[in-house]
């Protein structure tokens, strides 16, 4: 599984561009997912993706909506190796992430679960 691919998924997703069926198969078939990597792609989608844009979920709450920043980074993995490398507790006496992290779980459940279909029928497929 490429963790990158499931970001920026994740990603175009969130934003205005969003993904139907057929971008989600695409990008299911681009991060290479089986159905053997289900319980990696929830810990990467519910804590390193939600994790990682949790504070930005908060901000787009307190300016209700009227500007809702991209889930976009220019640099998938210069992004992913940044969330990785912060310890935990950063996040948790940040009071912005502990806001925005289950805000942000909320909003990408669907996405999660889309990819995750999506993940699932490529496997029959094959």
């Amino acid at each position: 599984m490429h963790r990158e691919k499931v970001w920026e998924a994740m990603s175009y997703a969130w934003t205005e561009v969003g993904l139907d069926p057929a971008g989600f198969r695409q990008f299911a078939r681009d991060a290479e997912l089986s159905p053997q990597d289900q319980p990696a792609l929830f810990h990467v989608v519910f804590w390193q993706v939600c994790g990682a844009f949790a504070v930005e979920t908060s901000l787009a709450l307190m300016l209700m909506g009227v500007t809702l920043p991209d889930w976009f980074f220019p640099e998938p993995a210069e992004k992913v190796a940044r969330w990785l490398k912060r310890p935990l507790p950063y996040s948790l006496l940040n009071p912005l992430w502990l806001v925005g992290y289950p805000l942000s779980c909320l909003r990408v459940a669907s996405y999660w679960y889309r990819l995750r279909k999506a993940a699932t029928g490529l496997a029959r497929a094959v």
